[in-house]
C-alpha cells in the first residue's frame, strides 16, 4: 500500500540494575527472653565479581557500635549499652570478602546489648551504607536496604 504510515512505532527500552549488595535481616517474630533475643544479617553478593565490604559499623563485626533502631511498643527507643570502638582507618583486615554471587551472615544476640523486656518491638538498621572495593577498585558506597522489621520477647 502506498503511502501507508508504519504501525511499528520505536519504543526506548530500560534495565533496572539490580543493586550489586543486597542485605536481609531475619529474626524469629516470637522469642524467649532466656534463650537470647537472636537476629541473623545477610549480605548477599548479586554481581559476578567478589566485592570486599568494610565491616566496621555492620552486625558482621559484632557489637562494636549501636547497630540497630530498636522501638517499643510505645514507640520509646531503645538505649544501646554495648561498645562504642573508635578507630583510625581501615586496613585489609577490615574488610570482608564475599565471593561472587556469595553471601556472608552473622548471628547476633540482641539482649546483649538492649534492655529487652516481654513486649513487642520493632527493628532495623541504624547505619545503611556499605563500604564496598571491587576487583582493587576505588571504593564504592552502597545503600543497605532492609524492612523494618517486628518481633516480640516472651
Amino acid at each position: 500500500m502506498e503511502g501507508a504510515m508504519s504501525s511499528e512505532t520505536s519504543q526506548d527500552v530500560f534495565e533496572i540494575e539490580q543493586p550489586v549488595i543486597s542485605c536481609k535481616l531475619n529474626i524469629t517474630t516470637e522469642q524467649h527472653i532466656v534463650n537470647g533475643i537472636f537476629i541473623d544479617f545477610i549480605l548477599l553478593n548479586q554481581s559476578d565479581n567478589d566485592l570486599s565490604v568494610l565491616t566496621w559499623n555492620t552486625p558482621l563485626e559484632g557489637f562494636h557500635s549501636n547497630l540497630f533502631i530498636i522501638t517499643d511498643q510505645y514507640d520509646e527507643r531503645l538505649v544501646y549499652h554495648g561498645p562504642m570502638t573508635k578507630r583510625t582507618g581501615p586496613t585489609a583486615i577490615d574488610y570482608q570478602l564475599i565471593r561472587a554471587k556469595g553471601n556472608v551472615a552473622t548471628l547476633l544476640d540482641l539482649s546483649s546489648v538492649y534492655d529487652l523486656i516481654p513486649g513487642s518491638y520493632k527493628l532495623q538498621l541504624n547505619k545503611k551504607t556499605l563500604q564496598v572495593i571491587e576487583n582493587d577498585m576505588p571504593m564504592s558506597i552502597y545503600q543497605c536496604q532492609t524492612d523494618t522489621i517486628n518481633f516480640s520477647v516472651q
